[in-house]
């Protein structure tokens, strides 16, 4: 390849990504946004071939066998196997269709043809991130031409260019934009509108470069496809024995939606916590006692700012960290120090707890979200479906209050009275001494094996009743696979004696 034309491709910065992956599918992305605005006809053209090279480069690493060689039967296959999601597929159909019709009837329509490269774009990521397993947060960046929208006669048609490149520039701004490093969201839009416009400069330089060499090259682009339908038409005939693994993982990948920028996922942080019964307010309207819990943004610490600060009853008692995506969570909820020197002084009669000022703590991309509850002994993070609700915090915080040796649930665990033998069997005693040894070590999974006739349901409900009683818990799942073997477990637990009233209700299940 003429090494002009590898710079070219490779300094793209809405395609140089995938060329490590797939030079083609770079060659064609950079081709289509060069010539946007001087031949939309041709973008979309070289969008579309963009996208059969896609779907062809998906066929031969999953090792896939298609019937049929067009387009729309690569597709078809594709989402029959789950790698397209609905979302994904319209994408795909989108360039295929701008394609046939400016190939047969002429589409010289500059709008288009950007939208088409924008889609480009958008599948370029997705596939780049489901083979490299990496969570890339990158806007499209628009190409520009000052003279492009003074060109075009009918006025419709320039004022939605117009407004498809003021949407892009606005949505590259949002992307780049990273409030944890800024003093302030003012100073986080300014750095980031200042770093938009040097990428849209950027572009811009490497476009007219790749347009003025564009004929000349064209001929080495050709020659490229023609190799690739080779080796495709080759592939597809006898598709390559890929490890049913690494094909699942692909396909995993896949099907997850997009990655979110910081401000999507401060959208979505706020949508949780009102669905979890948060109530959400910026700090320049704090007011504690608008409901059970309130989530405050942007809160001023001793030692900075946190993204979101927990009130629940009136009292400070967590903190939410904001991350992007791609952030390993779990060492961030965990390593966080910064929030041990507390609050201001002027909030420092609102903290539940002196010692621990933010005892529940979160890390959260608003895709995924991790806890630590700092009150457990050894205290580490795990992955959580949601934010818990305000009630359940303030149950934690009573408990803590009520029994300050042993203020949690794992912290119960390790301090459960010695088992009494009444009647229990050796292996009996053996089962439950081990579990709970494992449990106070915080292991979360245990397997007991024992014998049929040794007595594993008693063993069971026993275990379940001192859990009750001596641990605290809540609920607990009694779960069998058989009728008789939950009308057994019944039985015994209407005979084993039940552990006193609470204060908070308990069940079994």
């Amino acid at each position: 390849m003429d090494e002009r034309l590898r710079n070219l491709a490779k300094s793209s910065p809405n395609f140089g990504i995938l060329y490590p992956l797939k030079p083609l599918l770079s060659l064609y992305g950079a081709q289509a946004e060069a010539t946007v605005f001087t031949n939309p006809n041709s973008s979309l053209v070289q969008a579309g071939q963009f996208g059969e090279v896609l779907a062809e480069e998906l066929i031969t690493r999953i090792g896939m066998r298609v019937e049929g060689n067009r387009q729309i039967d690569r597709l078809t296959a594709l989402t029959r196997a789950g790698v397209l999601i609905p979302e994904t597929r319209r994408d795909f159909d989108q360039l295929r269709v701008d394609r046939n019709k400016a190939a047969h009837a002429h589409l010289f329509d500059t709008a288009r043809a950007l939208d088409a490269v924008r889609v480009c774009h958008k599948l370029g990521l997705w596939f780049h991130d489901a083979i490299s397993g990496r969570r890339t947060v990158v806007e499209f960046v628009p190409p520009t031409d000052p003279q492009a929208i003074e060109r075009i006669s009918d006025p419709g048609e320039a004022a939605e260019l117009n407004e498809a490149l003021d949407g892009h520039r606005q949505a590259l701004t949002e992307a780049r934009t990273r409030l944890t490093e800024s003093t302030s969201e003012l100073e986080a839009e300014r750095r980031a509108r200042a770093e938009a416009e040097r990428l849209i400069a950027s572009a811009s330089v490497n476009n007219a470069e790749l347009l003025a060499q564009i004929e000349q090259l064209a001929a080495q682009v050709a020659e490229m496809r023609v190799a690739q339908t080779a080796a495709y038409e080759e592939a597809r005939q006898a598709p390559r024995k890929v490890d049913p693994a690494a094909r699942d993982l692909i396909i995993h990948r896949a099907q997850r939606r997009a990655p979110l920028n910081e401000i999507e996922a401060r959208k979505e942080i706020d949508k949780l916590l009102r669905a979890a019964g948060w109530v959400v307010q910026d700090r320049s309207e704090v007011n504690p006692m608008a409901g059970r819990g309130v989530a405050v943004r942007e809160f001023t610490l001793a030692t900075g700012r946190a993204d979101y600060v927990l009130y629940v009853d009136g009292q400070i008692a967590g903190v939410i960290e904001a991350k992007r995506e791609g952030t390993h969570l779990a060492s961030a909820v965990a390593q966080n120090d910064r929030y041990a020197g507390g609050v201001l002084k002027e909030h420092r009669l609102a903290v539940w707890r002196e010692d621990e000022p933010f005892a529940f703590r979160y890390a959260t991309t608003g895709t995924e979200t991790y806890f630590i509850n700092r009150l457990d002994p050894e205290a580490r993070s795990r992955e959580v479906f949601a934010f818990h609700k305000p009630e359940t915090i303030a149950d934690w915080m009573r408990r803590a209050e009520e029994q300050p040796t042993a203020p949690t649930f794992r912290a119960a665990l390790r301090s459960v009275p010695e088992l009494h033998r009444n009647g229990l069997r050796p292996a009996q005693i053996e089962a439950i001494k081990g579990l709970e040894g494992s449990l106070a070590l915080d292991k979360p999974r245990a397997l007991i094996q024992m014998a049929t006739g040794a007595g594993k349901t008693y063993t069971a409900v026993s275990q379940t009743y001192r859990l009750l009683k001596h641990a605290r818990a809540r609920r607990v799942l009694f779960l069998v696979d058989r009728n008789n073997l939950g009308k057994q477990a019944l039985d015994e637990l209407l005979r084993t004696p039940r552990p006193a009233p609470a204060s908070t209700s308990r069940r079994v299940l």
